[in-house]
């Protein structure tokens, strides 16, 4: 009686190997492509606002539109950074008392900011929305995927761990400072 379970157990066990490692490499496989795809939409577009020096709806359409291939959704913020330069003072009532140095600071613009320009109620006719940057500011877009994949359900159902594990498996930082102001 032990060699039956052990033989009916052994065969459950080479059965559920057999289908479950290519099952998952394959779904593992799709997620490294939607990570790839992810990253190149999200590159392309960063480089495209920071070499322009604007965003326009236009732009901002393609790049959703690419971006949301397949039954991925994702969790996208976009930052602005406008780089101020404040003189230094001795004495901030005397012009006289300036001591030659300047502190850099930023002014942080989000989405929220971003989509006002853009689409706003004040915002006037579509080929003049237009959200402007200056050459020297900091434009950064971060996307998470807010979606589970297939195969961190998988891994989830097999190990018994189901909601342990963080869905977050695409994190795309990217951004870097604008380098032209082409409007």
């Amino acid at each position: 009686m032990p060699q039956a379970l052990s033989f009916i157990f052994g065969t459950i066990l080479a059965v559920i190997v057999m289908f479950y490692v290519p099952t998952y490499q394959n779904l593992e496989k799709q997620e490294d492509i939607a990570y790839l795809n992810t990253y190149q939409v999200v590159t392309d577009f960063v480089d495209n606002v920071r070499t322009k020096g604007y965003i326009t709806p236009q732009m901002y359409e393609d790049f959703q539109q690419k971006l949301h291939v397949g039954d991925v959704l994702y969790n996208v913020e976009m930052v602005h950074k406008h780089k101020y330069y404040h003189p230094v003072y001795t004495d901030p009532s005397d012009p006289t008392t300036f001591t030659g140095k300047y502190v850099v600071d930023y002014d942080e613009y989000y989405w929220e900011q971003i989509k006002e320009q853009l689409y706003g109620k004040n915002a006037g006719p579509e080929e003049d929305r237009m959200y402007k940057l200056e050459e020297g500011d900091y434009f950064g877009v971060y996307v998470e995927n807010k979606t589970k994949f297939k195969s961190t359900m998988l891994l989830e159902f097999l190990t018994g761990k189901i909601g342990d594990h963080d869905p977050v498996v695409i994190s795309v930082p990217y951004g870097g400072m604008v380098l032209n102001e082409d409007y």
